[in-house]
């Protein structure tokens, strides 16, 4: 399958809306960086949101711009870390979709 030659994405900002753990934030950084090596052209950055939804959910909300194209992805779960893991499968699904 071919990609647009990067292993990580430069330029990744991640945002902790709530009581959320700090840790959080290098967790979400860690998991999305290496997604640019799935990416059909070059991914510029990549937006990471994590919010509180109630008070035993995690919210993420995931931006990736490939080449001027949006690649969105959303998951709730009761830890960071399964919200985080959702949004990072499903972007992954997204990003092997747009090569064909």
């Amino acid at each position: 399958m071919k990609h647009a030659g990067a292993t990580e994405i430069g330029n990744v900002v991640v945002e902790l809306d709530g009581p959320i753990a700090h840790r959080a934030k290098q967790y979400a950084r860690d998991k999305i960086t290496p997604l640019a090596r799935y990416a059909p052209k070059p991914t510029r950055f990549a937006h990471v949101r994590l919010t509180t939804t109630g008070p035993r959910t995690i919210a993420v909300h995931a931006n990736l711009d490939v080449d001027g194209t949006s690649v969105v992805a959303k998951a709730e779960a009761a830890t960071f870390e399964e919200a985080v893991d959702a949004v990072h499968d499903q972007l992954h699904s997204r990003l092997l979709k747009l090569h064909n």
